[in-house]
């Protein structure tokens, strides 16, 4: 897998292909001294989230502090880097969100406003997101979602944003299951 590479809309980052078992991506996270953290939601026993970061800073050759993978029964269907810049202001954040939306809008064409919600103060702190989003075929998707946080008694904000990369269409593809164990992947043969 490489450091980094331009993804097209339909193809996932890292060198990672849809369908893709955990395995390649688990071997390149230990090759290149990343934390893995695997979560098993227990309301949804085929869905496997694999968390890929270093124990500090960005991931290798990367600005993005984590690789998010979802897989569902072992096939890689969803990935989102998401984007945190500790200790830095909001309106950094937000360039560097302007920024990347430049980028990707001349990669794939322009990002359609896919939502933009502001939570009323709880206690002095307002959550703003919003999202622009392509979606290149049924079921496929790239979207951009940037997060603020301000906490106005403190006077303190922050702000991450995500890109995340989504193809349905390898739920409803036929292949073998992949079992993620904490000591390694396994491949159960089918009767």
């Amino acid at each position: 897998m490489s450091g980094l590479r331009a993804a097209e809309p339909l193809q996932p980052p890292f060198g990672l292909s849809w369908g893709d078992s955990p395995a390649g991506l688990v071997e390149w996270a230990v090759r290149t001294g990343l934390d893995q953290t695997v979560k098993a939601p227990a309301g949804q026993p085929r869905l496997k989230i694999l968390l890929v970061a270093p124990a500090e800073g960005s991931l290798p050759g990367h600005e993005a502090t984590t690789l998010e993978a979802r897989f569902m029964d072992g096939k890689l269907f969803e990935v989102a880097l998401h984007y945190t810049y500790p200790g830095r202001k909001s309106s950094f954040v937000r360039g560097q969100f302007a920024e990347l939306k430049k980028i990707l809008t001349r990669r794939h064409g322009p990002l359609q406003l896919g939502g933009k919600a502001r939570e009323e103060p709880k206690g002095g702190v307002t959550t703003r997101s919003t999202a622009f989003q392509i979606e290149p075929a049924v079921g496929r998707s790239l979207m951009l979602v940037l997060t603020e946080v301000s906490d106005d008694r403190r006077g303190d904000s922050s702000a991450r944003f995500s890109v995340v990369y989504h193809n349905g269409g390898v739920l409803q593809e036929e292949s073998s299951r992949v079992i993620i164990r904490r000591d390694g992947v396994e491949f159960p043969n089918r009767p």
